[in-house]
């Protein structure tokens, strides 16, 4: 720490020990963005050209909405949804779990 300046300091002392902090909240917030739906319903139906339109919404318009229903279509984005979801979970519990 002696004659370290500021930048340095918080690059290789403050950042690494925040790391596992920096991950779990990077991890949590992509899986809670995946998991949005209500939102994008509710407040702008997507928006204009579907411009605020979430995964879980489009998944819902291909199996429910819009005329024709493309149940295969839905249930494999379902899948990939799922899949994605677990993986950042078995990270998150990775990462969370720092036992020293």
């Amino acid at each position: 720490i002696d004659g370290a300046n500021g930048w340095k300091t918080f690059w290789h002392i403050t950042v690494p020990l925040l790391r596992p902090t920096i991950i779990m909240t990077f991890i949590m917030s992509i899986n809670g963005t995946l998991q949005l739906f209500d939102e994008s319903v509710n407040l702008t139906s997507g928006g204009p050209a579907n411009s605020t339109i979430t995964m879980s919404h489009y998944i819902y318009n291909n199996s429910f909405g819009q005329g024709v229903a493309n149940f295969g279509y839905a249930s494999a984005m379902s899948f990939f949804v799922f899949i994605l979801v677990a993986i950042l979970a078995i990270i998150n519990l990775k990462v969370g779990d720092t036992r020293d």
